[in-house]
């Protein structure tokens, strides 16, 4: 058929439709702007992912998504500018970010402030101006934004480069008070009140506060860990009130954040599974000067940006590289270990489709393993026997560093 006899038979068809040719089915109007609510309870599939998204400070945000949906996974999302961080409360339906913003978007007069989102909306309904503009503006750590183990007040990390904690009165919506923590970073809440911080010397300050948030006694524990020769990640995962600090040579130190002081516990090394050994040669080998590289021993360490998770069950999930070089602590790794801490067992190893930077367990029976690859990608994962179940792709997040359970 010649281009002119297509344009006169798409011509004629046209006309008769115009003419009243067969009805066409219509869709309903759908009514503009339409925005759905969420429930104020989420299922215990839903993480929060904090995107710093590098590629404009100035437009971070949080993610809610669902990776237990087939389909469904973008369920919202909350602003969280220039460096935020977030955290969500369990006793009332409020989201909390800490963020900065300047008068003229990247310059201009800097205002730092602690914004409360709804939980079924995400709009904000409250904000509370911080200070100083003293707020630590780092990759995302949960330590440097925290809730009082009551959610009375909210603790914000200071550095400027003078380390202090703003105290944030959420029911007065208002800044209860300043604390210096020379030398140290980060507020772990205690559960008798208060918060915890890591200090450069090897120990952990504990801070008591009064009933209205303010500065009431300070207590520093004995140097436990050894910075120069095995530093600690200052990125735990809590169990039932305890933290469990990686090592960058393979070691767990747990500290009890239960009491009024923090309690530091005894150390214990990453249970190694049994040598597997192919005998099989790597391709590095087999070149003159790189054989050197590779692992041949087995040999995994640490690894990664948020590298230590939990579950319900009082599991440990820890990511692991092949590697003996401290260095590569985070790079990020392929491997997932369990480990059971009362027996200080490893109970399985869990098999990542590429490596991985930041991980984080969901909470219920039967969690997912959510790990964050480094195209940007989510992989979820059966954290029970390792299976996987879904990549959730297209870009959901940009520049995550930070995976939060609903838990």
């Amino acid at each position: 058929m010649k281009l002119n006899q297509i344009f006169a038979t798409a011509s004629a068809a046209l006309s008769l439709l115009a003419l009243g040719g067969p009805a066409l089915a219509e869709l309903p109007v759908e009514a503009t702007p339409q925005v759905k609510a969420l429930s104020s309870e989420y299922p215990e599939s839903v993480v929060y992912l904090v995107d710093g998204n590098f590629f404009g400070l100035e437009a971070g945000k949080v993610v809610v998504a669902d990776v237990g949906h087939e389909t469904d996974h973008y369920l919202g999302a909350l602003g969280a500018a220039q460096f935020g961080n977030f955290v969500a409360a369990k006793t009332r339906p409020e989201l909390y970010v800490v963020e900065t913003f300047y008068s003229r978007g990247q310059r201009g007069e800097r205002t730092d402030v602690l914004t409360i989102y709804d939980k079924t909306t995400l709009k904000p309904i409250g904000e509370i101006v911080l200070p100083g503009g003293k707020r630590a503006q780092t990759l995302t750590e949960r330590g440097s934004f925290q809730l009082s183990a009551d959610e009375r007040f909210a603790f914000v990390y200071n550095f400027t480069p003078a380390a202090s904690i703003t105290v944030v009165d959420l029911a007065k919506r208002r800044v209860a008070s300043e604390i210096d923590i020379p030398g140290c970073v980060h507020a772990f809440a205690l559960k008798g009140g208060g918060f915890a911080s890591l200090c450069g010397n090897g120990a952990v300050a504990s801070t008591k506060l009064d009933a209205e948030g303010k500065f009431a006694g300070q207590t520093m524990s004995a140097p436990f860990t050894d910075i120069d020769n095995d530093p600690m990640f200052t990125r735990p995962a809590m169990i039932n009130g305890v933290a469990y600090f990686p090592t960058y040579r393979g070691k767990v130190q747990p500290i009890d954040f239960n009491g009024a002081e923090a309690v530091v516990g005894e150390t214990f090394a990453i249970p190694a599974p049994v040598a597997e050994t192919s005998g099989k040669k790597s391709w590095r080998d087999r070149i003159p000067g790189l054989g050197k590289k590779s692992n041949q021993s087995g040999k995994r360490l640490p690894s990664g940006w948020q590298l230590a998770a939990s579950d319900d069950a009082g599991r440990l999930y820890l990511l692991m590289r092949a590697t003996e070089n401290i260095d590569d602590h985070d790079t990020g790794g392929d491997e997932v270990w369990v480990v059971d801490p009362k027996t200080k067992s490893l109970v399985n190893r869990l098999k990542l489709r590429g490596d991985s930077q930041v991980i984080e367990v969901t909470g219920g029976p039967d969690p997912y393993l959510v790990a964050l690859n480094l195209d940007m990608s989510i992989d979820v994962v059966n954290a029970s026997n390792g299976e996987f179940v879904r990549r959730i792709g297209g870009q959901i997040v940009m520049t995550s560093f930070a995976i939060i359970a609903n838990k």
